[in-house]
């Protein structure tokens, strides 16, 4: 009996490396979302830095108190800046996690089709030998029971 091929073999592999690209691409994704995330925290240190340092201070001239009005309108728009690109990167991350989950379910449905086919392959070798076997009891019973 012949080999066992599976003809979408190709596409299959074609559908795997799909899906690592997008895998990669959402991997991607996050570590920018995280990269948002960690300058959101830091500006969040550096203003509590900067509150912290005022107390500390027993008195305030006007060229501190203009620099740390420039800092907190600085650190206000920021604020606004690295939400209004989080909401957006958690978009493209659940856009992307749409795109991986539609590649996975293509590799998963081929895989599927492709197991069931070499279990379709197997059976039909198994009654292959099982056909052989019993062709090859039969000849050897018809050889012992030919006058000599």
């Amino acid at each position: 009996m012949k080999k066992f091929r599976f003809p979408l073999e190709r596409l299959l592999n074609y559908r795997r490396s799909r899906l690592a690209a997008e895998q990669a691409r959402l991997d991607r994704l996050l570590a920018d979302q995280a990269g948002i995330e960690q300058a959101r925290m830091a500006l969040e240190r550096e203003e509590r830095l900067v509150s912290d340092s005022l107390r500390a201070l027993p008195v305030l001239s006007s060229d501190q108190l203009a620099a740390v009005a420039g800092f907190r309108r600085f650190a206000a728009e920021e604020a606004v800046r690295l939400a209004a690109e989080a909401a957006e990167a958690a978009s493209r991350v659940a856009a992307q996690r749409e795109s991986v989950l539609s590649a996975r379910r293509e590799v998963e449905v081929l895989k599927k089709l492709r197991e069931r086919r070499l279990h379709d392959w197997l059976r039909e070798l198994d009654q292959e030998m099982e056909r052989q076997t019993a062709e090859l009891v039969v000849a050897r019973w018809a050889l012992g029971r030919e006058p000599a």
